[in-house]
C-alpha cells in the first residue's frame, strides 16, 4: 500500500497482538476525524479481542454522540481521575490526528509519564514531532481515518467491514474532506469510501445525524455571523468573522455550534482566505480556512501559535479578540503576492 510501509505493517501488527491494556487518545476539541478515527479503531480492536479505551482530552460536539462507541469515551476533563489511571496502566497508545502531545492539553503531562507503553502515531499533519515507536504519518490522505481505514483493511479486512467500524471511518472522512470538497482528489480515498458503503453503511443517515442535527439558535447565530459579524476585505481576497463570548452567550452557544462557519466566507466571490475569530475565557481561537495555494498553516503557525493543513488550520492568541482582529488584518500585506 501506497501508505504504509510493510515493517510499520509488521511492528503494528505485532504491537496489537501483544498488547492487553490499550488506550487510543485524540486531540483537543475533538472534530469528526478525531473520534470517527478513534472510535473505528476502539470497535476493530474490541472484534480483535482487545482490552481498549478511547480518552479524549475534552468534551466533543454534540452531533457526534451519535457514533457507536460513545458511551464508553472517557472525556479526560470530566473523569479525570478514571482517564489517569487507565493511561498510567495501558501498555501500548495510539495516537490519532495530532502529532506533538500539546495538542492534547493536560493530559499529555499524564501520558508522557508512562515511559513503558508502546506508542503508535497514526496522523496526516505535517510536521510530526511526537516520536513514537510506531509513526504512520502521511500529508497525502484526506484524513487520519482514511489512514486507519488503510492500516485496517491490511491488518484484517474482514473486521473493517463490520458496520461500526465503517460508521465511523466513513464519519472521519467525510467531516474531514467538507463532504468531499476539499483533501479528497486522490483516487484512494474514494476507493476507502466505495469499500465502506460495501459494508452497508446507511449514507444518508450519516449525513444526517452530522449536518441536519442542530438546534434553531444554531442556525440563528450562524445568520447573525454572516449578517452582522462578516469582514469582508476585497483587496485582500479576505473574509472573517468574529464572535464574542456575549454574543455566543446570546444564542446559547454549545460545543460545536460554529463548526463549518468559518467556510461560509469562502462562497463569496474572490474569497480565497477565511478565518473564525472566537472569543474564549482568556484567548481567542482562530479556525482558518483557504483556497488554492494560499498557505492557511503558514499563517497560524507564525503568527497564532497553530498549525494544520495548507488550507485548513488553527491557531490561538493570548490577547483581545480586538486586540487579534488587528494583528491578523496587519499581517495581509505580507502576503500581496499571494492575495491579488
Amino acid at each position: 500500500m501506497e501508505y504504509i510501509s510493510e515493517k510499520v505493517l509488521e511492528n503494528t501488527k505485532n504491537a496489537i497482538e501483544t498488547a492487553s491494556n490499550i488506550v487510543i487518545v485524540t486531540h483537543m476539541n475533538p472534530d469528526g476525524d478525531a473520534i470517527g478515527s478513534s472510535l473505528g479503531l476502539y470497535h476493530f480492536l474490541k472484534l480483535s479481542g482487545k482490552s481498549v479505551t478511547v480518552i479524549t482530552p475534552n468534551s466533543y460536539p454534540d452531533f457526534l454522540h451519535w457514533l457507536p462507541g460513545d458511551d464508553d469515551v472517557v472525556d479526560f476533563d470530566r473523569k479525570s481521575k478514571k482517564a489517569s489511571r487507565l493511561i498510567g496502566e495501558a501498555d501500548t497508545f495510539f495516537l490519532l490526528d495530532f502529532n506533538e502531545l500539546k495538542r492534547i492539553g493536560k493530559m499529555g503531562e499524564v501520558v508522557s509519564k508512562n515511559k513503558t507503553a508502546t506508542k503508535i502515531l497514526i496522523d496526516h499533519h505535517p510536521n510530526p514531532v511526537e516520536k513514537c515507536t510506531i509513526e504512520l504519518s502521511d500529508i497525502r490522505v484526506s484524513s487520519t481515518a482514511e489512514l486507519v481505514f488503510h492500516l485496517l483493511s491490511l491488518l484484517n479486512n474482514e473486521l473493517v467491514s463490520d458496520i461500526n467500524v465503517s460508521e465511523c471511518l466513513f464519519t472521519g472522512i467525510m467531516t474531514d474532506t467538507g463532504c468531499f470538497s476539499f483533501n479528497s482528489s486522490r483516487p484512494s480515498t474514494f476507493e476507502a469510501v466505495s469499500a465502506l458503503l460495501k459494508s452497508g453503511i446507511n449514507k444518508d443517515k450519516i449525513y444526517d445525524n452530522l449536518y441536519n442535527n442542530f438546534s434553531d439558535d444554531r442556525m440563528k447565530l450562524l445568520g447573525f455571523s454572516l449578517d452582522k459579524r462578516m469582514t469582508v476585505i476585497p483587496e485582500y481576497k479576505t473574509a472573517y468573522i468574529s464572535l464574542t463570548m456575549e454574543e455566543m452567550k446570546m444564542y446559547n452557544f454549545s460545543v460545536g455550534d460554529s463548526e463549518g462557519f468559518v467556510n461560509f466566507p469562502l462562497s463569496i466571490k474572490g474569497v480565497v482566505f477565511t478565518v473564525l475569530f472566537l472569543e474564549k475565557k482568556g484567548y481567542v481561537k482562530l479556525s482558518l480556512r483557504s483556497k488554492g495555494d494560499f498557505p492557511a498553516n503558514e499563517v497560524a503557525k507564525k503568527y497564532f501559535n497553530g498549525g494544520g493543513h495548507k488550507n485548513a488550520a488553527g491557531g490561538e492568541s493570548m490577547i483581545s479578540l480586538s486586540e487579534t482582529i488587528k494583528k491578523f488584518e496587519s499581517i495581509l500585506p505580507e502576503y500581496t503576492h499571494l492575495l491579488k
